[in-house]
């Protein structure tokens, strides 16, 4: 139990200093970034001058990711429910297993979607075509999601289990 509430507070932690901070300066540097698309020049990815054609694809890789990123954000949110749930000694309750689903599905379709839009971006404001092959955050996060399913299936049979086993008793 010492394990559980040494996660919950490191969940915590990250949750009061990064998550809620990037909430609102995610959505401000949208609208900035919207009325002014020069501002992406400071970015690693926009190293030259953005040119005129390529504004309004800037603009919306820019939304896309700031979208993936309120989905982990939303993800994350999901796991913190779920560890209260696990503090209530309540681990096989229906909404945890639909939490890690959906935490499971959030993960690999953000991982899915920004590796997309890595290559996609290598493609168009960097014009060379790049391939990586390796281990990159976005394939950890696909994996990450897959075995959050994996883990809502794993609780789906032993909450059935548990129920089976109340019955014969």
């Amino acid at each position: 139990m010492r394990k559980l509430v040494i996660l919950k507070s490191l969940v915590d932690f990250i949750w009061i200093v990064t998550c809620l901070p990037l909430i609102p300066l995610l959505m401000v540097f949208l609208v900035m970034f919207l009325m002014d698309a020069d501002i992406l020049t400071l970015s690693p990815w926009f190293q030259n001058e953005i040119q005129e054609d390529s504004k309004l694809y800037a603009q919306v890789y820019t939304v896309i990711v700031v979208g993936v990123a309120y989905v982990l954000i939303y993800s994350f949110f999901l796991f913190r429910k779920t560890l209260r749930y696990f503090q209530k000694v309540k681990p096989f309750d229906q909404k945890v297993i639909r939490y890690f689903n959906t935490i499971g599905m959030l993960l690999s379709i953000s991982g899915l979607i920004a590796s997309v839009l890595t290559f996609l971006a290598r493609l168009v404001f960097k014009n060379s075509i790049e391939i990586n092959l390796g281990i990159t955050p976005y394939l950890f996060l696909i994996c990450l999601g897959l075995f959050f399913m994996v883990l809502s299936e794993v609780f789906k049979v032993a909450k059935h289990a548990k129920e089976e086993n109340e019955l014969t008793v």
